[in-house]
């Protein structure tokens, strides 16, 4: 992937047409027609529309060639993308690039081929060879007319994380043909644009198991999508603007292979403005999305419908960008007509000197599939670090982590890829100034402790009965602790280290069953990177990846046959965290971490018929940080920060929640046995709160009222019979109250406490009964976080939040089955005082 890009599941068809324009607008300041990015997407997406007036032509003829290649050595812990029985692998990547520019005062013409080709060390059947070729460009029609026009193949395969992905023995392979044409300029002082944006993809078949293939055709389709913007209204630093979208999806074959009718009509309408406020610009709109199936089994679809897309300049050298943004896209997944994809982000871009940048990104992105009950989130997050060797030779230093939770059983996954790579372009990136090269201004050791909260999850699936399988999610919380020790650089403000930990825990599951099995942990090694950022008064922010070593104690008993692992397991890790300065070389931290482990088998009686047990941990940490030498240097001088008054805040956090499960399961040979079991599964979390507080010199009292949604939950499938069950928060209002104490006159410590009213959804189905079940359940949080400014009425928040809720009662009919929950969240929020 080189230099960290954007990627979400959305578009993930069309991953590589984004990628190759942002390289190519990343290597020159060459003009690219912003339309071209919407329909090579084919997505007439608003944000995109962003050049509104005709530019200025070049006064002369010119000629340009550009191009570059990379050469990158992958390592991936999930080659197949799966919860249990994953696969790491080695992958190395060559990937070239050409462009060919024409520019004069009446027209600019590109064109260009890009092609990606992976190696797998191992499993060679992930082998792919990408290509794409391209042409684009734009025609002066007169001083306030232009056309445009393009088009685009490319032969792609699909990753193994896409919902529709067949499954066979090597990725499937795809072809994409598309082309757009249109006129834009202005019309009474409005800015308009028509265009049309034609899309065709053709599946290849693709080798299954025992020598048969499995048949792709039935996906394969033609795109068709008329569209139009016109500004309405000049308004002070923007433009109000109108647009709308007709779009024909037209299968080749009338019916797939399950006999749905999958062609389709639709169209999208929405109110927009596009402006710009000091640092900050980009537009926002707001409409409706609707789309109509010509199978009469499939509901027609209609959802509101939203663009963000923002970009907050705070710096001549920093671009962060937010994006939050709705389609509707394709699928053949039996019963679906599709699914709603909604996403949210940031980006961030950092220069931090004439040779070496940062980037780094987080996104969640929520698939509602329409016709069936399954919605899947995927979490995409990531690091890099470009290092020019010289203006045309650089390195790559990359960390990307994904994470898919789905209500489906057996969906989850987690993915931890890391990059190196080497590249180079045909032109220069910059002219070379000794002076604004990266300079090391610091480097220091530091040692601490640490205490926290830290959550088990066991991934189980394994055979059961006549052709059964039983795939189900355990758990565990319990306090942690630890010692850590390490070592950063800070370069031209960026700081870089090296940090060794050891972890003290003790978590434990049982399964107590005609089959019991359990997982114990131990202790956990870890070294980590970490890379992060200086802030208003000195407080750091940064983001971790690293590789741990956790022992794992599982056993495993059925009849008179038992067996039991115990062992070290290593696994990779993904965090976030902040840290801010005490005084005297003391530093106060809190960070969360999301663990994946290697899976292992185990099972009694041993062989065919083991399960497979795959671990994943969470963890908040609380530490205190001595810097050896520190100096007590004066530091620039800050105001003091005031944190008092009303404010108002979005959130974003990732949950796990626990259910003690208790339940008759009566059998043959014990009539009266008796079910105790803990349930566990992860989620994530999105909402709004607001408050005010009162500041008494260095104490703080306030109070705040918080909305949000979750998706965290566990499922339990025994198929194809037995109980399929699973629980998941979906929702909560809460009234809290936050004490804290402020340090240096610029961070503050707090606890929350409170109380939660939360809505649970259960699905039970056993023996011919379904239940689906709602239930509102009152709690009681306790929590710990820290506070601090990041700009004049911007507040930053990390904090940790643990709730017991009441339990509940599951009556199936020929049992009760009670459920006990507990959750353990940590939570990012972003604050705007008034």
């Amino acid at each position: 992937m080189g230099f960290i890009g954007f990627k979400v599941q959305k578009v993930q068809n069309s991953l590589k047409a984004i990628e190759r324009v942002d390289t190519v607008m990343r290597s020159q300041n060459i003009f690219l027609c912003p339309i071209y990015i919407i329909l090579s997407v084919a997505s007439f997406n608003s944000s995109s529309m962003a050049q509104e007036t005709v530019d200025t032509p070049a006064a002369e003829n010119s000629v340009k060639v550009d191009a570059g290649l990379t050469l990158s050595e992958e390592f991936t812990d999930n080659v197949f993308q799966t919860a249990n029985d994953k696969k790491s692998d080695f992958v190395t990547v060559f990937a070239p690039w050409i462009e060919l520019s024409l520019l004069s005062r009446d027209y600019e013409l590109s064109f260009g081929a890009d092609a990606e080709i992976g190696r797998y060390a191992t499993y060679s059947s992930e082998n792919y060879e990408d290509y794409g070729l391209y042409a684009d460009g734009r025609f002066r029609l007169g001083d306030s007319l232009f056309a445009f026009g393009g088009l685009d193949y490319a032969r792609e395969h699909e990753e193994r994380s896409s919902p529709d992905s067949v499954n066979g023995l090597e990725p499937t392979k795809y072809h994409e043909t598309s082309g757009y044409f249109g006129i834009g300029g202005q019309l009474n002082g409005n800015s308009f644009r028509l265009g049309v944006n034609a899309r065709d993809l053709d599946f290849d078949d693709t080798p299954a198991a025992g020598g048969t293939t499995i048949n792709s055709s039935d996906r394969d389709r033609q795109e068709l999508e008329f569209g139009g913007r016109l500004g309405v209204a000049q308004i002070t630093n923007g433009e109000v603007f109108v647009q709308g979208i007709f779009d024909q999806v037209e299968y080749d074959d009338k019916t797939d292979s399950q006999g749905y009718q999958r062609s389709s009509k639709g169209g999208q309408a929405a109110l927009g403005y596009k402006g710009q406020w000091g640092d900050l610009a980009g537009e926002l709109s707001f409409g409706v999305l609707t789309q109509n199936f010509d199978d009469p089994r499939f509901d027609t679809v209609t959802v509101p419908d939203f663009d963000v897309d923002l970009t907050w300049r705070p710096s001549r050298t920093t671009q962060i960008s937010f994006v939050i943004e709705r389609s509707l896209e394709e699928t053949t997944i039996t019963g679906a007509s599709s699914y709603v994809s909604t996403s949210a982000g940031s980006r961030l871009r950092y220069r931090v000197a004439q040779n070496l940048s940062l980037a780094g990104y987080l996104f969640l992105t929520e698939n509602d599939f329409k016709g069936i009950d399954r919605t899947d989130i995927y979490a995409e997050a990531g690091l890099g670090l470009r290092y020019y060797l010289d203006p045309r030779f650089y390195l790559d230093a990359d960390y990307a982590f994904q994470q898919r939770l789905s209500d489906i059983a057996g969906e989850d996954f987690d993915e931890h890829r890391f990059f190196l790579t080497f590249g180079y372009d045909l032109e220069p990136n910059f002219e070379t100034r000794p002076e604004d090269r990266a300079r090391i201004t610091s480097s220091e050791f530091y040692a601490g402790t640490q205490f926290g909260y830290g959550v088990l999850q066991s991934k189980v699936d394994g055979p059961r009965g006549a052709g059964g399988n039983l795939t189900a999610d355990f758990g565990d919380q319990g306090p942690v602790a630890g010692l850590l020790g390490g070592y950063r650089t800070t370069v031209n403000g960026l700081v870089l280290g090296v940090e060794a930990d050891i972890e003290f825990g003790d978590m434990e599951w049982v399964h107590d069953a005609d089959r019991d099995f359990s997982v114990k942990t131990g202790n956990t090694y870890g070294v980590s990177g970490i890379v992060g950022l200086k802030t208003v008064a000195s407080n750091f922010l940064y983001g971790r990846f690293g590789v741990f070593a956790s022992e794992f104690e599982s056993k495993y008993q059925r009849g008179g046959n038992s067996t039991s692992i115990d062992d070290r397991v290593t696994g990779f890790s993904f965090g976030l965290g902040t840290e801010v300065p005490l005084g005297r070389g003391l530093s106060g931290r809190i960070e969360y971490q999301i663990r994946s482990f290697s899976d292992y088998d185990i099972g009694a009686p041993l062989g065919a018929n083991d399960d497979n047990f795959a671990n994943l941990q969470s963890a908040v940490r609380f530490g205190v940080i001595y810097t050896f030498g520190a100096q007590e240097t004066p530091a620039p001088y800050v105001a003091p920060t005031d944190f008092s008054g009303f404010y108002a805040a979005a959130t974003l956090g990732h949950s796990t929640l626990q259910s003690d499960n208790s339940g008759p399961r009566p059998t043959s040979a014990a009539p009266s046995f008796f079910l105790n079991a803990t349930r566990s599964g992860q989620g994530f979390s999105g909402g709004a709160l607001a408050g005010y507080g009162w500041q008494y010199g260095a104490v703080y009292l306030g109070a705040e009222a918080e909305l949000e949604v979750s998706s965290a939950g566990w499922n339990v499938e025994r198929s194809p019979t037995g109980r399929i069950y699973s629980a998941e928060k979906v929702g909560s209002v809460a009234g809290l109250l936050r004490v804290g104490y402020i340090v240096n006159d610029s961070v503050l410590i707090y606890g929350r406490t409170g109380l939660v009213r939360a809505k649970f959804e259960t699905d039970y189905s056993y023996s011919g009964t379904t239940i689906n079940q709602s239930d509102k359940l009152d709690g009681a949080l306790i929590g710990l976080g820290v506070e601090y400014s990041v700009g004049p009425r911007t507040h930053l928040r990390m904090e940790y939040n643990y709730t017991d809720y009441d339990d509940y009662e599951v009556d199936y009919g020929t049992g009760v089955d009670i459920f006990d929950s507990k959750e353990s969240r940590f939570q990012v929020a972003l604050a705007y005082k008034f």
